[in-house]
C-alpha cells in the first residue's frame, strides 16, 4: 500500500530505516488493514496479512531486495551496477559450498552503517535464498519468493 510508484531501489532504502522510523508506519499500516477487514483494533494482525495475502513492511523489503540481487545475478542491472557485489568464487579459489551455490562476498564490517549497505544486505539474503529460485526467470522467482515470505505468517 505505501509503495506504489516508488521505484525498487527507493524501497530498498527503507530496509535500512530504524524501527523508530519505521514502527509508526507499521502501526499505520496494521490500523488500516483491521478496518478493511472489520477487525477489532486489539486483533493479532499476522492472521490478516495472512487472509489477505499481502507481505508486511519488512518483508516488502526482503522481496524487493531478492529482486534486485536476482536482477544483478542474471546480470539485467546497468553496468553502473557492476561493482555493488563480487561472487565468492572471484574473490578466493577455495571450492566451498558458499561459493559453488552461486553466493556473493559478504565485506566484513565492524559499523551498523556498514552493516546496513546494500552490498551487505544484498549479498546476506542472497546466500539464505533457496538455491531452487536462483536459476528462475524473474517473474517466477518473484512470485515463488513472495509465496516463500507468505508462508512463513504460519
Amino acid at each position: 500500500m505505501f509503495f506504489i510508484g516508488i521505484n525498487p531501489l527507493e524501497r530498498c532504502k527503507w530496509g535500512t530505516a530504524t524501527n523508530s522510523v519505521l514502527r509508526p508506519l507499521e502501526v499505520v499500516h496494521n490500523n488500516i488493514l483491521r478496518t478493511i477487514t472489520y477487525n477489532n483494533y486489539r486483533c493479532h494482525i499476522t492472521p490478516v496479512y495472512k487472509y489477505l495475502n499481502i507481505l508486511k513492511l519488512h518483508n516488502i523489503y526482503k522481496l524487493e531486495l531478492a529482486k534486485l540481487m536476482h536482477t544483478f545475478h542474471h546480470e539485467m542491472l546497468p553496468t553502473s551496477f557492476k561493482d555493488l557485489f563480487q561472487k565468492t568464487a572471484e574473490v578466493h579459489c577455495h571450492n566451498t559450498r558458499y561459493a559453488t551455490n552461486q553466493n556473493y562476498f559478504i565485506q566484513q564490517v565492524s559499523t551498523n552503517a556498514g552493516k546496513k549497505t546494500i552490498s551487505n544486505r544484498g549479498a546476506t539474503l542472497w546466500a539464505n535464498v533457496d538455491q531452487q529460485f536462483k536459476g528462475q526467470s524473474h517473474i517466477a522467482f518473484s512470485n515463488q519468493y513472495r509465496s516463500f515470505l507468505l508462508l512463513q505468517y504460519g
